[in-house]
């Protein structure tokens, strides 16, 4: 039987998927042996345990137990999306105790939107957040907006513990031809900042990342 891997092998291995799609990390834990066995034996086990009848409240509990277990039994883990996503995201599960072998490992964020990528700052330049917000758009979908139906895409941004959501639009223009794109900027407990430029919002998302006493002005 192989080592478990460690933190840092987790990191190497997870971290290329997290700024193209977070599925893909899904996909990526779910191509490991070590989850997948794993999964499978405890998801069958905690759906063999359900009490018939006691509903909705027999699955929550099951399933924070399965939680629970699958960060006993992964600790390296946990600590990597931990670190990977800014302390934003945390692994989580898919759990289908109707049909348990379907169940998967992924990695969730306490957001109110769904976060379809995470872009990680090392620096907080103005090149860095001009590159973040041209990877949230650069993920847009690739077909042609409906008219007052633009092609949308949300991703988070982290740096040094704080992420902010970035989502990208795609518009058609009145003219049913020409195309433009804004973002809105979703900082958490903040109101949005609505219709801006790429630069506006490569400026906007440096200043709320930035430490407290120098984004009080935001």
């Amino acid at each position: 039987m192989s080592a478990p891997r460690s933190k840092e092998d987790w990191e190497a291995y997870l971290a290329p998927h997290f700024s193209t799609s977070i599925e893909d990390v899904s996909d990526a834990l779910m191509r490991t042996d070590a989850v997948q066995t794993w999964l499978r034996e405890a998801s069958t086990d905690a759906a063999e345990r359900l009490k018939p009848g006691t509903g909705m409240q027999s699955e929550m509990e099951g399933y924070i137990q399965l939680k629970n277990a699958l960060e006993d039994q992964f600790p390296a883990l946990v600590d990597a999306i931990d670190e990977l996503t800014e302390g934003c995201g945390e692994v989580d599960l898919d759990w289908r105790p109707l049909n348990p072998t379907q169940s998967h490992v992924e990695v969730a964020f306490d957001r109110a939107f769904t976060v379809e990528l995470f872009v990680r700052l090392t620096d907080l330049t103005p090149e860095a957040t001009r590159s973040a917000v041209q990877t949230v758009a650069e993920a847009l979908p690739e077909g042609t907006p409906f008219p007052n139906r633009p092609n949308t895409v949300t991703g988070l941004v982290g740096h040094d513990g704080t992420c902010v959501g970035v989502r990208a639009r795609e518009h058609l223009g009145d003219d049913q031809q020409r195309r433009y794109r804004t973002v809105t900027l979703l900082p958490k407990h903040r109101d949005d900042l609505d219709k801006l430029s790429e630069p506006e919002a490569a400026n906007r998302l440096r200043q709320l990342l930035a430490p407290t006493d120098s984004s009080s002005a935001v």
